[in-house]
């Protein structure tokens, strides 16, 4: 099990985005067996909720679950209304081996409650996905829409998780700030092209906020 409660941050267009869009897009999510340590065939299963920001300053904010492989699904604004600074509530969990799972979104400002479960995601006549639970992700990141263009971020400012733990199946917790200082890896997003670093991340027991920054790297001299 993994939960944690997703602060909805103001967004904004960039000032100096990778490339323009007409639309800013980030995945901010929680997630279980995202990390892959082994040759196991795994799936991630991921909630959470998709920000979206436009050049006129509207702004979206929309649930979603994922179990990839599959495609993810939007949880319509009817079943669960999101804006600005609300405090959504994301629960993960899995049964079976990791081959069901359920997730209950709950936007805690409204107490407007999403539910859904599932089996494990599969390919057409190909192997299943479980997620057994191996590792615990809180993430904001480029996600890619369905036709596998990635997302261009737009400036969220700080996003914050909240009351952030991961639970196995006996009841022992852990949160993302425990453990060694290799632990809870954290990934920044930097495009190459342009040298400039996106991301920026703290960690601090059951807290998690991932700011966004445009801090151009300076270049390496040449031999």
């Amino acid at each position: 099990m993994a939960e944690a409660t997703l602060v909805m941050p103001h967004l904004s267009t960039p000032h100096k985005p990778h490339k323009k869009v007409d639309e800013y897009t980030a995945s901010f999510w929680i997630g279980l067996d995202g990390v892959l340590s082994s040759n196991i065939v795994r799936g991630l299963w991921q909630a959470g909720v998709i920000m979206s920001v436009w050049p006129n300053g509207t702004a979206k904010y929309t649930g979603f679950h994922e179990w990839i492989p599959d495609s993810p699904i939007d949880v319509s604004s009817s079943k669960l209304a999101i804006s600005e600074g609300d405090h959504i509530h994301v629960i993960l969990k899995t049964t079976n081996n990791g081959y069901h799972g359920s997730t209950t979104l709950i936007n805690l400002n409204t107490s407007q409650t999403y539910t859904h479960d599932q089996d494990a995601a599969n390919l057409w006549h190909g192997p299943t996905f479980p997620s057994q639970g191996a590792t615990a992700e809180w993430i904001v990141e480029a996600g890619t829409y369905l036709n596998t263009t990635q997302y261009v971020l737009p400036n969220w400012g700080t996003a914050s998780f909240l009351n952030a733990r991961a639970c196995n199946e006996k009841g022992k917790c852990s949160l993302p700030g425990d453990g060694n200082k290799h632990q809870g890896q954290i990934t920044a997003v930097l495009w190459n092209d342009t040298k400039t670093l996106y991301t920026q991340s703290c960690i601090k027991g059951d807290h998690v906020s991932v700011k966004y920054i445009e801090k151009q790297q300076p270049s390496k001299a040449k031999a």
